[in-house]
């Protein structure tokens, strides 16, 4: 009995075992790959963004005063603009009046046409204030250069140092020699009141009085030459340094030409306040830089205009404005034209890429994604097409045409060691190849295959009922199938060798 229920349990086994490694083989052998034939056809490489229509210029009007805006994208719905100034001459300042204004929002307007006018009344009363402080400058000039005349004509008429220095020793002879004879009186004056106080019998006393006021006079006259003599050796020494007078004259010379400096910029200025001024009174007119429409008029008739901002406009040429991811940017060249479809209008229109980005934009400092503007000009004002409207734009950065292409799904391995699978006679073969302009779609086979041959692009797994296009012979990307050829979407790149 034991032996029986042995037998039956072998048996079990057994049967067990070969229905299991029977379903296993049958299900590996109805592994089902993807496949497509290789084919001739066109590699289109492309950038695609969405972004914003916007006026390729803009400009802000004012009696004498035009501001130019020139678009550029800050992100691929809003826009920015770099001001620059032309004529920046306003009449900002004055009583001018508005006269007439035939600027109308939403107008269209051509270039050199007149928008707006205005009277001359306190412009002309600015030239003339203005021609009176030209006048005032230039006499003032006239005064610094008469005064910096007198101070070299009395430099020039001053005694040389050498003529001073024997004035002041002529000058010291002469005391020297008038302080002899004063000694001289002084000894002949105390002699003789030495004489008359000891004379027998004695004189009277008013003679003795006057010989001493006699002493005394000719003491005095001693002490005033001596003093004039101290001051004449102090003149020659003093005659003798010519660095104080030295220094006094360049002072004066330095003084009186800053005067004459200060007094000519302020000629300089006041002229080109006279400039300004008659520039002004001759802008009495506001004309349309440019074909375009209006935006914003303010202006009132019989008021002062503003001295800027009186009237808005746009160039009747639009652009584009959108953000690039930063490895899109050096497949950028100037002069590449774009696809661009208006979302509203549903409408495809051809744009040209007329300059490259200079900068990232700011935005993204910081940020994991870096991006940079872009414009496209769409050469014009297309019919219905608005500031402001969505669009999504394809850049095509390379193609090639009439040559053999798979789906990238079948390239694996990396350049220049890619390889395909190709299915000949129900066996996988991997064959070298060498590639060309590679899309996330489609890649271009320089060579290593022929037009049908049959290359794999990904294998159906029957037990998870799912088609998987990566893990045969390391097969790598997405898509790719015997449906998936068209134009492929991204950057792209050129490979091979």
């Amino acid at each position: 009995m034991k032996r029986a229920v042995v037998v039956v349990i072998v048996l079990c086994l057994a049967l067990g075992g070969y229905w299991f490694f029977g379903r296993s083989s049958s299900s590996a052998s109805t592994t089902q790959y993807l496949t497509t034939p290789v084919r001739l056809g066109d590699v289109t490489a492309t950038i695609a963004a969405t972004g914003t229509v916007a006026a390729a210029s803009t400009y802000s009007l004012a009696f004498g005063q035009t501001l130019v805006s020139t678009s550029t994208s800050s992100s691929s719905q809003n826009s920015s603009s770099n001001a620059s100034s032309s004529n920046a001459n306003s009449s900002s300042g004055t009583s001018n009046t508005v006269t007439s204004v035939s600027a109308v929002v939403g107008q269209h307007v051509t270039a050199g046409q007149t928008l707006a006018t205005e009277d001359t009344a306190g412009s002309d009363a600015a030239v003339v204030a203005a021609r009176s402080s030209v006048t005032s400058a230039q006499a003032q000039v006239a005064m610094a250069s008469s005064q910096l005349t007198s101070a070299q004509q009395k430099i020039a008429a001053q005694v040389s140092t050498s003529a001073q220095v024997a004035s002041a020793r002529a000058q010291l002879a002469v005391d020297q020699a008038q302080l002899t004879i004063d000694q001289a009186r002084l000894t002949t004056a105390t002699a003789a009141l030495a004489a008359d106080k000891s004379a027998v019998p004695a004189v009277a006393t008013h003679v003795i009085d006057a010989d001493t006021l006699s002493v005394a006079q000719a003491q005095q006259q001693v002490t005033r030459t001596e003093n004039a003599i101290t001051a004449d050796t102090a003149a020659v020494v003093a005659a003798a340094d010519s660095a104080p007078t030295k220094a006094a004259n360049a002072a004066a010379l330095a003084q009186a030409n800053a005067s004459v400096v200060q007094a000519r910029n302020s000629v300089t200025t006041a002229q080109a306040n006279l400039s300004a001024a008659v520039t002004a009174a001759a802008a009495t007119t506001i004309t349309a830089p440019v074909d375009g429409v209006i935006t914003s008029v303010n202006l009132t008739i019989g008021q002062t205009p503003p001295s800027a901002a009186a009237i808005a406009m746009r160039a009747d040429e639009l652009t584009v404005v959108a953000n690039i991811a930063e490895q899109d940017e050096p497949n950028l060249a100037v002069g590449m034209t774009a696809q661009v479809t208006i979302t509203a209008l549903n409408k495809t229109l051809t744009a040209r890429l007329l300059d490259l980005p200079t900068n990232a934009n700011s935005s993204s400092a910081g940020s994991g994604a870096v991006t940079f503007p872009l414009s496209l000009s769409l050469g014009g004002s297309p019919a219905g097409v608005l500031p402001g409207m969505s669009a999504t734009i394809s850049i095509t950065t390379a193609a090639v045409k009439n040559v053999l292409e798979v789906p990238t799904s079948a390239i694996q391995g990396t350049s220049p060691n890619n390889t395909v699978q190709v299915m000949a006679n129900g066996t996988l073969v991997s064959t070298p190849v060498n590639v060309g302009l590679s899309t996330s779609s489609l890649t271009e086979v320089i060579s290593g295959v022929t037009e049908g041959q049959v290359v794999v692009t990904g294998v159906v797994n029957p037990t998870a009922a799912t088609t998987t296009t990566g893990g045969v012979g390391g097969l790598t990307g997405g898509g790719g199938g015997p449906r998936n050829f068209g134009g492929g979407a991204g950057g792209g790149s050129r490979n091979g060798g």
